[in-house]
Formats: C-alpha cells, sequence, structure tokens
C-alpha cells in the first residue's frame, strides 16, 4: 500500500496541471452513448432518494432541467431531501446521527471526518471498489487522467465511499499573485521590481512622491492587504517567500486546514512549519519594518475586503496580494492601473510562491447508503455524472439553449481549440431551474474549463478576458511553486481527527495573535518569539506535527 501511493504521489506531481498527453478529448453530448445508464425499462420502476442542498440559485430540484434530463436519460424517479444551505455540515451531522439515511447523499457537505467515522468506523456508507471495477468507466477515466485520485480517495481499510468532483482550475493551482500599480511605477519612471530590495525602494517611492498625482504626497497607500474575507488579499504571504518557504493562512476564518498552521514538506520529506525554518525571523522582521514605516498598510490586520476595496476604487493604493485583482470593480478605470508582479528574490535568493496541487480533484461529493435497495443504480448514476453531457448540463444548463458547440476554428482561453460556446451568461447568483450549479459531481478538466471561446485580442481587463489573463500570469507564476513540498491529502481515523480538533482549536488562536502581533509591532522577534514558541509547543504544535508525519510515511512512503 505505502509503495503504490508513494507512486501515485510522484505521478500525480509529475502530471499536475500539465498533462497534455492524459488530457480528456471530450466527445460532444450528442455524440455520448449513454444507452448504458438506461437503468429500468419504464420510468418510475426504481425510485432513488438523493440528499442534496437546498440552495437559493436552485429554483426546484424536484423540476430542475438538468435533473429532468438525468430522469430521461436512466428511467429512475429522482426526488429529493432538502439539506438547508447554511450550517449544512452541522445539519448533514444531525441527519447522519439519526440513522435514517437517502439512498444517497450529493454535495451537501460531507467531510473527511465524517467517512472516517460513519464509512470506516460504523460501516452505514457502501464502499465502492467492486462497483467501480464492474461499472465505473468515467470513475476510472477520472482514476487514468489524474493518477493520484484513486489514492487520495481510498480510505485506510483499503475502501473507497466517496467519489469527488473534478475541477480543475488552472490559475486556482497558483492562486497566491501579487498585483502592483503599473501607473504609480510609470508616473514615477520606476521599473517593474525583480528583487525584495526592489520592491522596498518602490513602496517607499509610492509613500514620499506622490505616486498618485493628485497632488498630495501623503495619501498613498504603498501595499495593503486584509485577512477577513478577501481571496488570498493576506500580504504577508508575497513577503515571507522572498525568505522561506511559507503557506500560512493567516486568513481569521481558517481554523482546520493544513495551511492554517503552516504544515509543510521539507524536501526529504518531513512535515514541518515555517516558524522554526531559516529565514522566518527575518522574514518577520522585514514584514515588521514595512509596518513600521508606513509601508505595508497597519489596517491591513483588521480590516475586511471591503475596506481594502475603499483604499483602492479611491486612488490610494499602490500593491496588494490576491487571487485576481478583486480589490478593485472589474474592467473599472481603477482595476486597469494593476497589473502581476512575479515573485521576488529576497536576500539569499530564494524566490518561491506556494501553490495548490492537489485541488483539482476534491471533496466527498456522493456517497451511498449500505442500506439502499439499489446500489448498482445509484452508482451507475453517479458515474453518470462524470460524462461530458452532464458536465455540462449540471454547470451550464440546457444544450442549444444556455450553451452549444464551439464555432469552427473558435479557439479556447488556452489557445487550444475551443469546445463549446456559452448562449447565456453563467450565473451562480440568481434562482433559476435550468442546472444546479456545482453541486454534484462532475468531471471539469483545465483543458475543459479553458475549452471556452476567448478572442485572442480580448481586452484583458474586462470581465471577457478575466481568465485569460489569470491563465497568462499563471503561466508565469508557475514556474516558482515548488508543489513537491506541499503536503498531500492525508486520512486520519476518527479518533486522530477529534485529537487534532482540540489541538487545532487551540493553536489556531495563539499563531494568528503572534504572527499579527511580529508584524504589527506590538511584539518583537527578539523579546517575544522563544515565549510564543513555547505557548505553541505547550498547545501542541509537535503533537500535530507527528499527526501529519506518521499519516504522511503510513500512505505516501
Amino acid at each position: 500500500m505505502k509503495k503504490l501511493l508513494s507512486i501515485l504521489l510522484t505521478l500525480t506531481l509529475l502530471v499536475s496541471f500539465s498533462s497534455a498527453a492524459l488530457a480528456w478529448e471530450p466527445q460532444w453530448e450528442h455524440d455520448e452513448d449513454l444507452s448504458d445508464y438506461k437503468l429500468c425499462e419504464n420510468f418510475g420502476d426504481i425510485t432513488l432518494t438523493i440528499a442534496v442542498t437546498d440552495h437559493s440559485s436552485i429554483e426546484d430540484w424536484e423540476t430542475n432541467a438538468y435533473v429532468k434530463w438525468l430522469e430521461e436519460v436512466t428511467n429512475v424517479d429522482l426526488t429529493f431531501q432538502l439539506i438547508p444551505y447554511e450550517n449544512r455540515t452541522e445539519k448533514l451531522s444531525l441527519v447522519l446521527a439519526s440513522g435514517d439515511y437517502p439512498d444517497m447523499f450529493l454535495s451537501c457537505g460531507m467531510n473527511d471526518a465524517m467517512i472516517a467515522k460513519y464509512g470506516v468506523d460504523e460501516g452505514m456508507f457502501l464502499p465502492l471498489n467492486d462497483l467501480i471495477e464492474e461499472y465505473g468507466t468515467y470513475t476510472k477515466r477520472m482514476f487514468q487522467q489524474y493518477p493520484g485520485s484513486e489514492g487520495q480517495i481510498t480510505q485506510l481499510d483499503g475502501n473507497i465511499y466517496s467519489l469527488p468532483v473534478v475541477n480543475e482550475c488552472y490559475h486556482c493551482s497558483v492562486p497566491n499573485k501579487f498585483w502592483i500599480n503599473k501607473t504609480w511605477l510609470d508616473n514615477l519612471g520606476l521599473e517593474m521590481p525583480t528583487t525584495l530590495d526592489e520592491f522596498y525602494d518602490v513602496l517607499v517611492a509610492f509613500r514620499d512622491q506622490d505616486a498618485n498625482g493628485n497632488g498630495d504626497p501623503n495619501d498613498e497607500i504603498p501595499f495593503a492587504g486584509d485577512y477577513k474575507d478577501g481571496w488570498l488579499t493576506n500580504g504577508d504571504r508575497f513577503i515571507m517567500n522572498c525568505f522561506t518557504y511559507y503557506n500560512l493562512d493567516l486568513d481569521t476564518t481558517a481554523t482546520s486546514l493544513a495551511d492554517a498552521f503552516g504544515l509543510y514538506l521539507t524536501e526529504d520529506g518531513q512535515v514541518t512549519v515555517p516558524f522554526i525554518a531559516d529565514g522566518f525571523k527575518e522574514g518577520v522582521e522585514f514584514m515588521a519594518k514595512l509596518t513600521a514605516e508606513g509601508l505595508y498598510y497597519v489596517g491591513s490586520y483588521t480590516q475586511d475586503l471591503a475596506g481594502l476595496t475603499q483604499l483602492a476604487e479611491s486612488g490610494r493604493l499602490g500593491a496588494s496580494a490576491g487571487g485576481y485583482i478583486l480589490f478593485a470593480n472589474l474592467g473599472g478605470d481603477v482595476y486597469r492601473q494593476y497589473t502581476y508582479l512575479l515573485p521576488l528574490k529576497g536576500p539569499d535568493g530564494f524566490q518561491n510562491v506556494t501553490g495548490f496541487p492537489y485541488d483539482s480533484v476534491t471533496g466527498n461529493v456522493v456517497t451511498i447508503s449500505v442500506d439502499t435497495q439499489y446500489p448498482v443504480e445509484c452508482f451507475k448514476l453517479a458515474d453518470l455524472m462524470y460524462t461530458y453531457a452532464s458536465s455540462m448540463r449540471s454547470y451550464y444548463g440546457v444544450y442549444g439553449e444556455d450553451w452549444t458547440d464551439a464555432d469552427e476554428g473558435a479557439v479556447g482561453i488556452n489557445g487550444e481549440p475551443a469546445f463549446y460556446k456559452l448562449l447565456v451568461p453563467w450565473d451562480e447568483s440568481k434562482p433559476q431551474n435550468k442546472c444546479v450549479l456545482q453541486l454534484c459531481n462532475s468531471f471539469r478538466d483545465a483543458k475543459y474549463r479553458l475549452g471556452e471561446p476567448s478572442d485572442p485580442n480580448v481586452d484583458l481587463y474586462s470581465s471577457e478576458g478575466l481568465e485569460t489573463m489569470l491563465y497568462q500570469a499563471s503561466l508565469e507564476y508557475k514556474e516558482f511553486t515548488h508543489d513537491n513540498m506541499e503536503i498531500p491529502p492525508l486520512k486520519f481515523t476518527d479518533d486522530e481527527n477529534a485529537a487534532m480538533s482540540v489541538i487545532k482549536a487551540n493553536l489556531a488562536t495563539t499563531i494568528k495573535e503572534g504572527m499579527f502581533g511580529f508584524f504589527n509591532g506590538t511584539m518583537t522577534i527578539e523579546k517575544d518569539y522563544d515565549s510564543w514558541m513555547a505557548t505553541l509547543e505547550a498547545n501542541g504544535l509537535y503533537e500535530l506535527i507527528d499527526y501529519y508525519q506518521a499519516a504522511y510515511d503510513a500512505q505516501y512512503k
């Protein structure tokens, strides 16, 4: 098992985001043969009850056009048990504790701990291994294209209890981007910085030389961020990765994932954290220097994305991190002032950006009750959802009304032939009854997602050009990632998850308060680092590392 998972991990890293040879070549939906998914002779001979999320943008699961298409293909009558979207994981826990299960659970907040407890320990979910082997046409295609995915969803007892969603967002694989105000650089006659020292000089110029040209040299904010609700707008990652590998997520809502504690792998496969790494103290002191000198806005540590956006839209912001330029109004005059800045070389030449190499195949999207009368039919319905026809219809709606085949000769975002074109703009905020958005399993690899037509001359700063801009930026960022240092998905027992939840709760606040204290000057490395580390140790930091190390060694070495 260890050897197999090690091989799978290696293969995953080799093909991650560059697997052209394995890339899916989809058939158009009207060419796919779905006859094998007719699961009974007459409609209604089989009825399946499925637990789903009651989302405000889905008017009615029972009458939804995508659901009606599934019923047409399968002849199965689908009925639904709705789980409220708000706090759905907690609501799902109540359903699971009741023992009164539907035939299937579909995208309703199932997590790894639930799979371990109700699948592995209590046997309430159906093992899918044999069903996959006999009926999993499209599930096995997923395993072939993403060689690490089978091991990723295999539990510690060797069984697979849930199926994931494939959603390979290329620009999400390296979303820690950084944006600098090119208009300000031009106003001051400055070049794009390539080293941390050059960046520091740029920030000083932004602060002191009336970079926005309004006649007031004191209203500029050279660099700012937010740690509440922006997508990777926490500016410390950009700076700290000039000193050491640093994937710590200081988003104040992040409390459970490995990044919330900075866990990563050394080159020789040892789980560690940045707090004890070479370069950490120097990086922290540099962040503190930026804050003390007004180069990094001290309000960044308490403001939300709306506050960051207000700084930008008022013409006062020189630079910020973000998955895209989400701190300015898309397509507006301020938005157009920013361009991406590639990772900088630090004092010792270190240059890095952290990525997310394992996020293409994620989640416990489909589970099947062990008590269902129709295990084969449930599984084949789930396998059907990985087809091109289903993936398109579940996400975009009705063929010929909401989307259709791409025009001949059209090119996609990646410059390769396009697959499809939208007839109606995609919108996940308005109530509709055509699709179920992203609330079922589907198969959307990078080639699929980049297969939407894109005019080669598209305005990159328009809404139509956003995906193209992010694709082009990600191509350049990708060479600076060290994906082998990110911890792959790990499985833990129910008891381990319970023990770690206590440790994580104890550590989360101490880590965040300490890091913010170091950055904003209320704590210093010289006076407070040793006592802070002692508190982390007392709260279980090294125990947490040991849990992850043992799981990694067992599953990947």
